[in-house]
C-alpha cells in the first residue's frame, strides 16, 4: 500500500522536529507519541518503518547531551561526567551545550532559513552586547579561535606593528605555559614586537617602542587613525590609559581563550563586556563551556575597528557558517539572563550540594565493595588557581582495588566518570555534575568496582 503524499510529508516533518529537539527527553517522548497517533491507522509495515526512524533520530541526538573532549589516543565515549572538581579539566567539562542553542542551528542546517542580504546574522549578539556595554559594537563568528587570531596578521603589515606586552604569559592559565607572543608568531605572519617588562607595560614603554615621531605627526584627524595594535591577554598588567592610546593612535585588542560574555567576573577570568567598557577596541573570544557554545572564535569590537578587520579579504574566508553564528546568538541571549548550563551549575547553593551529597553517599554505601563514604567540603575550581567555588565531595573507599586503579577504570567505557584518587579513596565532586548525571554515578561505580 503506497502512502499518500500528504502523509509522507507529515511524517518527514515530525521526524525532522524530533531530530532537532531530542536532546530534551520529555520533548522527544511527546513528539514520539504525536507521531504514533499520526500513523496508528497505517499498515503494520509502515508503522514499523516510522518507529525505526524515530528511534534512529533519538539515538543520533544522544551524544550531544554531555560534552566531551577526546584525545588522539582515546576513543571518545558517549558522555562525560565531570566529578573532578575542575570545570576546565584536560579531558573535558562534562557540561552540555544547552538544547536551545543546538536547536537554533537546525533551520540553517536543514535549509529552512533565509538570511536577507542587507542583514548580518550576528545582529542579535551585537544588540545584546551593545546594550550591556553602552557602545555600538559589531561581531563576527569564525570557525576556530586560532583562525580568529590569524586575522591579526594584517595589523602587522604595511608599516604597522602588532605590539605584545611581555607580561602576557600563562596563555592557558597555568604556570609555565607559553606566552601570547609565541601563539601570535605561530598563527600570523605580520610584524610582532614585544614591549614593556615581565611585571607590566606603561605608556612610556609604548612611546619607546613606537617612537616619538608618531606622537608628533598624528595631529587633528590623523589621531583617529590606528597605526599600531596592542594585543594582550585580559589579565595582563598593561597600565596604558585609553586616552593615551588614542593620542598615540594605537588600538587595543584583548584575546581571551576562555572567558564569559558578561556578568560577575571571577578571580582569574574576565568577560567581554567588562573589557569593552574599560576601553578595549575589540575582543577575540574563544568558544567553549563558559560561553555556552561549541569550540569556535568570536570577534566583538567597536564598529570602526571591526570595519577595518572585515576589510581584509581573508575575513570572509574565515567567517563561520550561519549555523554557528546562530548558536552564538542563542548563547548570548541565555548569558544575558544567566541561563547558560554553566551558570546554573555555578548558582547551585551549598545546601543543595549538601543534600545531593548525602543522598549520593547513602546510595553508594549500598554497593558491594564500598567500605565507607563521607562528605568533604573542598572548593571546586572554575578556571584555575584561586578561582574557586564552595562545593561538596563524596569520598568513598573500597576493598576491591586501589584508588588510582579505580579512577582509571572510571575513565574508560561509554560513560567517562572523572574522579580524583587520593590516599583516602576516590573523591566525587558534585559542583559540575547535573542531577541527571548524578543518577548514573552509582551504576557506573558498580561496574568499575568489580
Amino acid at each position: 500500500m503506497a502512502l499518500p503524499p500528504w502523509t509522507v510529508d507529515l511524517l518527514r516533518r515530525g521526524v525532522s522536529d524530533l531530530a532537532r529537539q531530542a536532546t530534551d527527553p520529555e520533548t522527544a517522548q511527546a513528539l514520539k507519541d504525536q507521531a504514533s497517533k499520526l500513523v496508528e491507522e497505517l499498515p503494520r509495515v509502515a508503522r514499523e518503518k516510522v518507529d525505526a526512524l524515530l528511534k534512529q533520530a533519538e539515538t543520533s541526538a544522544a551524544p550531544w547531551r554531555d560534552a566531551w573532549m577526546g584525545t588522539a589516543n582515546v576513543r571518545p565515549p558517549q558522555s562525560l561526567i565531570n566529578a573532578s572538581g575542575n570545570l576546565l579539566h584536560a579531558l573535558g567539562s562534562g557540561v552540555a551545550v544547552d538544547p536551545s542553542v543546538l536547536a537554533s542551528a537546525a533551520p540553517y542546517l536543514t535549509g529552512d532559513c533565509v538570511i536577507p542580504g542587507d542583514q548580518r546574522i550576528t545582529q542579535p549578539t551585537e544588540k545584546n552586547l551593545s546594550e550591556a556595554c553602552g557602545v555600538e559594537l559589531q561581531a563576527m563568528v569564525v570557525s576556530s579561535f586560532d583562525i580568529g587570531l590569524s586575522l591579526l596578521g594584517q595589523m602587522g603589515r604595511r608599516g604597522s606593528r602588532v605590539l605584545v606586552p611581555r607580561c602576557c604569559t600563562q596563555w592557558d592559565g597555568s604556570e609555565g605555559s607559553a606566552c601570547l607572543a609565541d601563539h601570535l608568531h605561530a598563527t600570523t605572519r605580520g610584524t610582532i614586537r614585544e614591549f614593556g617588562s615581565a611585571s607590566g607595560a606603561t605608556t612610556a614603554d609604548l612611546v619607546n617602542v613606537i617612537g616619538s615621531s608618531l606622537a608628533s605627526d598624528s595631529g587633528g584627524e590623523g589621531r583617529s587613525r590606528r597605526c599600531h595594535t596592542i594585543v594582550r591577554l585580559a589579565k595582563a598588567c598593561c597600565r596604558i590609559a585609553p586616552a593615551d592610546r588614542r593620542e598615540l593612535g594605537v588600538a587595543d585588542v584583548v584575546v581571551m581563550p576562555t572567558a564569559r560574555w558578561m556578568g560577575i567576573e571571577s578571580v582569574a577570568m574576565g568577560n567581554v563586556v567588562t573589557e569593552l567598557k574599560q576601553g578595549a577596541d575589540a575582543v577575540l573570544l574563544g568558544g567553549g563551556v563558559m560561553t555556552g557554545t561549541p569550540a569556535l572564535g568570536v570577534w566583538v569590537g567597536r564598529t570602526e575597528w571591526m570595519q577595518s578587520l572585515l576589510s581584509d579579504g581573508r575575513a570572509s574566508l574565515a567567517e563561520a557558517p550561519a549555523a554557528m553564528s546562530a548558536m552564538v546568538n542563542a548563547a548570548v541571549a541565555l548569558a544575558r539572563d544567566g541561563g547558560l548550563p554553566v551558570d546554573r551549575l555555578m548558582a547551585a547553593s551549598e545546601e543543595n550540594l549538601q543534600d545531593r551529597a548525602e543522598r549520593l553517599a547513602t546510595q553508594l554505601n549500598g554497593l558491594d565493595g564500598v567500605t565507607s563514604t563521607r562528605i568533604t567540603q573542598e572548593p571546586a575550581r572554575r578556571f584555575g588557581g584561586n578561582d574557586t567555588l564552595p562545593s561538596r565531595q563524596v569520598l568513598l573507599t573500597t576493598n576491591t582495588t586501589s584508588p588510582s586503579v579505580l579512577a582509571e577504570r572510571l575513565r574508560s567505557g561509554d560513560t567517562c566518570l572523572l574522579a580524583e584518587p587520593s590516599d583516602d579513596g576516590i573523591a566525587l565532586d558534585l559542583r559540575w555534575i547535573t542531577p541527571d548525571q548524578q543518577s548514573r554515578i552509582a551504576q557506573r561505580l558498580a561496574t568499575a568496582i568489580h
